[in-house]
């Protein structure tokens, strides 16, 4: 179940017994996310507390998927009318509770658009989250109050990735571009998942989650365990 469009901050009592739930019936929960939220509600959907005795940890955010509008604070208080930092804080709060962690950026040219920024954020998500973890580069499209500003050219997009990789990133996608969200083994390079838009058109992915051609083993929530795939 992804909580999304509406942000599941709001609603975090509702989803925190939806996903209680469906936990019981061997379904995983997904958080799509500001990151905007406290360490207290991350630890109540997963406590970090040992395992009661004879018991598992309960453990109720499976995943999250979360923006990271900018790395800039300056630029979160112009748009978004709230701060870098509590994302920041979140991300690593997510990570210590066995949240497996997406990053999405949405580079909206004269913005966020700065190499060195994007470099900044993805020394923090290779750093602070682990080189498994992805980060997925989104094109901006002029909509709504924002029309003004031209869509993010693929050149800026595809450097950005060439950035992410630079840094020591192993999964790093092209968003909102036709054909650049595939999964590469970042051992020999080897096409893993092939997709387009939200299918799924090819799986080499071996049941042991491995790379069929070189072994490396693929960093994701469904590789780790079957029942949240």
């Amino acid at each position: 179940i992804a909580y999304t469009y509406t942000e599941p901050t709001v609603f975090f009592e509702y989803a925190y017994d939806t996903a209680r739930l469906a936990h019981e019936a061997d379904i995983a929960n997904i958080y799509v996310t500001n990151g905007y939220m406290t360490e207290e509600m991350l630890e109540t959907f997963n406590p970090p507390h040992p395992p009661r005795s004879g018991g598992e940890h309960d453990l109720y955010l499976d995943a999250a998927n979360v923006d990271l509008k900018a790395f800039r604070d300056e630029t979160y208080r112009k748009y978004v009318g709230a701060r870098l930092q509590p994302v920041l804080d979140s991300l690593k709060v997510m990570k210590r509770l066995s949240v497996w962690v997406e990053v999405t950026t949405l580079v909206v040219p004269g913005i966020n658009d700065d190499l060195a920024e994007l470099r900044d954020a993805a020394q923090f998500v290779a750093q602070e989250l682990g080189v498994e973890t992805p980060w997925h580069i989104s094109r901006f499209y002029p909509a709504y109050e924002m029309t003004g500003v031209p869509p993010t050219p693929v050149a800026t997009l595809q450097r950005a990735r060439e950035i992410g990789l630079e840094e020591g990133l192993r999964y790093v996608y092209v968003g909102n571009v036709p054909g650049e969200a595939n999964t590469l083994c970042h051992g020999c390079g080897r096409l893993l998942i092939r997709r387009s838009g939200y299918w799924i058109l090819e799986n080499n992915v071996q049941p042991d989650g491995c790379c069929p051609d070189c072994g490396t083993p693929v960093a994701g929530v469904g590789m780790q365990n079957p029942k949240s795939q």
